[in-house]
């Protein structure tokens, strides 16, 4: 009995995922980084991206007009 409980706490430790634990000089643990954090970031990357493009393509039509110089002789 005692190997099946042991297998399964290697099968869940192992399908838990990743952690990044960040410590400062004095060994105290500042900030974790899971798996989880990944995500939220790729998802903002790609917000901001589309943020871009969408502001970007608003602003030049608006900038694009064609100044027409008077052509009277000088």
């Amino acid at each position: 009995m005692k190997n099946l409980k042991q297998d399964l706490k290697l099968t869940s430790a192992a399908n838990e995922g990743w952690a990044i634990h960040i410590y400062d000089g004095d060994r105290h643990l500042r900030c974790t980084l899971d798996s989880s954090h990944g995500w939220v970031f790729g998802f903002g990357l790609g917000m901001g991206f589309i943020a871009a493009l969408v502001g970007t393509n608003l602003i030049l039509p608006a900038n694009s007009k064609v100044v027409e110089r008077s052509s009277a002789p000088t």
